[in-house]
């Protein structure tokens, strides 16, 4: 992804770690996570970009975008959000894309449609 330089466009990172025994609840949840209820959310939540990657050692790094509007509550209102976030995730940091370690396979992509 590119770095968060681009105009009218703000980036966020969660990172954090899957809990052990955790493994097919967390399968489950990415298959979720490339469906379309989830989609659906992404949208309504106001996203342009959701990417979740994870390493052979259980690390999770969630990537998520939104337009800028000067208004933080956005982002802040996606990380309420029930249900995206797993009690088995354990956080670890947060911050802006800069911040995030650049390591794993990408299990979830989805981008916002231009005409949606």
């Amino acid at each position: 992804m590119p770095p968060e330089g681009i105009a009218g466009e703000d980036t966020r990172v969660w990172v954090g770690h899957l809990s052990s025994g955790h493994q097919a609840e967390h399968e489950q949840f990415v298959d979720w996570l490339n469906g379309p209820e989830a989609a659906d959310i992404f949208r309504r939540r106001r996203l342009t970009e959701y990417q979740l990657s994870e390493t052979d050692q259980g690390d999770i790094q969630v990537v998520f975008k939104a337009v800028h509007t000067g208004d933080p509550r956005i982002m802040i209102d996606f990380l309420r959000y029930p249900g995206l976030w797993p009690d088995y995730w354990e956080f670890m940091r947060g911050g802006r894309e800069d911040d995030a370690p650049s390591a794993g396979v990408v299990r979830v992509h989805w981008k916002r449609d231009a005409d949606t």
